[in-house]
């Protein structure tokens, strides 16, 4: 198993696929959720069922309507209102994480803020532990 670096996916993950950014272009929100500090997003593939989530441990915003979110804010609320959408292009950059999702865009910061604990984002199976800090 592969240990996620900051900012990047991990080469593998106990049950989650190899995945870069782009390759969840074409994937759907199913789920917005938190697991102990960490929101997530659930995206699904269409084509093979494979379910991953993306972790977020740092200031985030979804566009329209919510700026720099941070973990402990309504990280949900902002989350959930991607729920349906499917990734139109993600990129990870030195601008940190984006996710197009046609309507709506979720970009990650790439700096941690004084709430992360572990890496800015990662992605990972439902029970996935985060990255060391």
């Amino acid at each position: 198993m592969g240990t996620p670096q900051q900012g990047s996916v991990p080469t593998r993950t106990a049950g989650a696929p190899h995945l870069a950014p782009h390759w969840l272009d074409g994937w759907f929100v199913v789920e917005a959720g938190r697991r102990q500090a960490w929101p997530f997003l659930t995206l699904a593939s269409p084509e093979a069922g494979t379910e991953v989530r993306l972790y977020i441990d740092a200031t985030f915003s979804v566009d329209p309507g919510w700026d720099a979110v941070r973990q402990d804010d309504d990280a949900l609320v902002a989350l959930d209102s991607l729920n349906g959408l499917t990734v139109v292009s993600s990129r990870s950059s030195d601008d940190g994480l984006r996710v197009d999702l046609g309507a709506a865009t979720l970009q990650v910061q790439p700096r941690p803020n004084e709430l992360t604990t572990h890496a800015v984002w990662w992605t990972g199976p439902g029970a996935a532990q985060p990255p060391a800090p």
